[in-house]
């Protein structure tokens, strides 16, 4: 029964994906289940994931405010810890917005990754999409990758892996992401644990 249910979740990934192709736009399908089994399956306790909620809200919120146009940014947050990807059209907004979302009320830390470039196109943006989808259906088809409490996000084909998981699930979460084709690069932002912790944060005996 759990085998033929990652093989249906997986076809319903993978659907979605040569959706995204054609249209451009993100599949909803994949972040409504996502969600729906994020609660269950997620390392973090409710209380950390409602934090990690508010923080991306008030940071997307800034930006929208107080950049508009002149940034693309991405924000990602697993466990207080922020995640930047995107564009900024000068260097100085690229360390701006680091430091403002820094500041931010229980953000513990910030990976800056944003570039100061031009702003990608929507194709780029929409290939991006498309390569998160293909890793995380082919994570879910692979046993021993905990999927619901990990993010994948993909900018400019590069691929950066958060989440909380021990040495061996990094290893096979980032040989699956190197194994999709299109992928340049992948990233670990992982916060690393013992197989003890897995265990004691799985629920298992």
């Amino acid at each position: 029964m759990k085998m033929q249910l990652r093989r249906q979740t997986l076809s319903l990934l993978l659907g979605a994906a040569g959706a995204t192709a054609l249209s451009g736009c993100f599949p909803l399908v994949a972040g409504g289940m996502a969600g729906g089994a994020m609660v269950i399956a997620d390392r973090r306790n409710p209380g950390t994931q409602a934090i990690d909620r508010g923080i991306q809200l008030e940071a997307e919120s800034f930006l929208i405010k107080n950049y508009g146009d002149n940034v693309h940014v991405n924000v990602t947050v697993f466990n207080r810890r922020v995640l930047l990807t995107g564009e900024t059209r000068t260097e100085g907004l690229k360390l701006e917005v680091a430091n403002k979302v820094k500041a931010m009320k229980n953000v513990a830390d910030v990976y800056n990754e944003l570039v100061a470039a031009p702003l990608s196109a929507l194709s780029a943006r929409a290939n991006d999409s498309y390569l998160t989808t293909r890793i995380k259906g082919s994570m879910i088809a692979q046993e021993g990758v905990p999927s619901n409490s990990m993010r994948v996000v993909t900018e400019a084909s590069k691929v950066y892996l958060m989440g909380i998981v021990t040495e061996a699930e990094a290893e096979r979460a980032v040989n699956i992401a190197r194994g999709v084709p299109g992928v340049k690069q992948v990233t670990k932002v992982f916060d690393l644990i013992s197989e003890a912790d897995k265990r004691r944060l799985d629920g298992q005996k």
